[in-house]
């Protein structure tokens, strides 16, 4: 054992003398010789960054518009005409039947540009699984309530489907509506501003 551990630090030595020995054979002549080793291929430097003609523009604006907006158009004496008589004998033409239809499209339309105004809508609840929402607003739907869903994205960008109840001009109707919706579906909802972008 003695011997072993002293033999160690004598196999280092040698063996360390043995290629400090071996790459002076190698490396010396080529040292000694005189010749000078250059490599024959030039390399390229390439630059780090391309240079660039930077052309600079002033910045372009569209024409103001404001003043062509402000401005009333000139009626043309020839574009002026009695469409009066035309008017009368078009719904003249018109059946029975066509005219509810018509009425029924006006209704709706000034029912539309009512709900522009200050509207409201109910939020119930904010939902991962969309098919649970459809299945509340057919729910609702079924028991006379004007249900719908929206999709929207939380703040981590998440989708989540939006249970909403209305829109309603009203915002006394939709708050007395609250508790029957709460019985039917247990959400505690909340009025909100109705956006029909959103």
């Amino acid at each position: 054992m003695k011997g072993e551990v002293l033999g160690s630090p004598l196999k280092n030595r040698i063996v360390g003398t043995l290629i400090v020995g071996a790459i002076a054979i190698i490396v010396l002549p080529d040292l000694l010789s005189g010749k000078n080793y250059t490599p024959e291929e030039e390399f390229q430097v390439t630059p780090l960054r391309p240079e660039v003609a930077l052309e600079l523009r002033g910045a372009e604006f569209p024409p103001d518009f404001s003043e062509q907006a402000t401005r009333v158009p000139e009626p043309f004496e020839g574009d002026v005409q009695d469409d009066a008589p035309a008017l009368e004998m078009r719904e003249a033409q018109l059946t029975p039947a066509a005219r509810p239809a018509n009425q029924s499209s006006t209704a709706s339309s000034s029912a539309q540009e009512a709900i522009t105004g200050d509207a409201f809508a109910i939020q119930l609840g904010a939902f991962r699984n969309a098919d649970t929402v459809a299945d509340l607003v057919r729910q609702l739907q079924a028991q006379g309530f004007q249900a719908y869903s929206r999709t929207t994205q939380n703040s981590a960008g998440q989708s989540l489907t939006l249970l909403m109840v209305g829109p309603d001009l009203n915002q006394q109707r939709l708050n007395d509506m609250l508790p029957q919706l709460k019985e039917l579906t247990n959400l505690e909802g909340r009025v909100v501003a109705y956006s029909p972008t959103r």
